[in-house]
């Protein structure tokens, strides 16, 4: 048989073409490894998801907290609603949202005082009613909150401005003592338990708090207080338009004249 050899220029050849085709094979290699090595880093310091390098329940509670501070209430429910999906025993969380509810509760309870002064007794009722709801949401979120942490003052704070709100006045109490044997430094506790007290009649025990909560450097511009709201009206969220009326007729009945006052 007769044997075809490859003349011995032609195999030379042949053999750098094989080296140049390993060369750039191994060129190409390290071209696309050091393409996607690149692909892969972050452009900036920033991960492209907000809080994604921290873990999903962290974004969503730091989104939450941010939204409180921009004073978007339903963002920051929402936010920490995503935060107790990822994570059920976060505290903050809990507390976070009730805090958010609470916010929300106040809106509508503005709303419904509003809609009472207009008479607008459908409209009154609507947003008492969503103003009980988000009332109720921020205290389970706190019992909530204290079932994980027995000394959670802040959550025990909120409840008791919750029944203040509500009208609810031995639940006040009882939340603004169990923050204050808590956190004894806490003069806003003292000063709305003050509140309560003074209320209902019990000007010994108010006279002692206020004098607590002044002790301890409270002043009534460090907040907006719940008995800034006129809480006589819709103490239980029970709207009642005759009520309101009435009180509105009398005011207007017993203020003096332009020429009375004058004298």
């Amino acid at each position: 048989m007769r044997r075809h050899s490859v003349p011995k220029d032609e195999s030379h050849i042949e053999m750098k073409r094989t080296n140049m085709r390993v060369v750039t094979s191994y060129i190409a290699v390290v071209l696309v490894g050091a393409f996607l090595c690149l692909g892969c880093k972050p452009s900036g310091d920033k991960p492209d998801k907000p809080g994604a390098s921290n873990g999903a329940e962290t974004s969503a509670k730091d989104l939450g907290a941010k939204a409180l501070e921009d004073e978007d209430w339903a963002r920051a429910y929402d936010k920490f609603t995503d935060a107790i999906a990822a994570d059920d025993a976060d505290v903050d969380a809990y507390y976070g949202r009730a805090s958010a509810s609470l916010e929300i509760a106040q809106g509508h309870y503005r709303l419904a005082q509003a809609a009472a002064t207009n008479q607008d007794v459908e409209a009154g009722k609507s947003e008492a009613a969503k103003a009980d709801e988000s009332f109720q949401k921020a205290i389970e979120d706190c019992d909530k909150a204290i079932a994980l942490d027995a000394n959670y003052a802040d959550a025990y704070y909120l409840k008791g401005v919750v029944a203040q709100y509500q009208g609810a006045w031995e639940q006040g109490i009882d939340a603004f003592t169990q923050c204050v044997k808590i956190a004894p430094d806490r003069a806003d506790a003292y000063h709305r338990r003050g509140e309560i007290y003074d209320h209902i009649g019990d000007y010994m025990n108010s006279s002692v708090d206020f004098k607590k909560a002044g002790e301890l450097g409270y002043s009534d511009g460090s907040e907006q207080a719940a008995s800034d709201v006129d809480m006589n009206d819709f103490s239980d969220l029970n709207y009642e338009p005759e009520e309101a009326t009435d009180a509105q007729d009398s005011a207007g009945s017993a203020e003096p004249n332009g020429s009375e006052s004058e004298e």
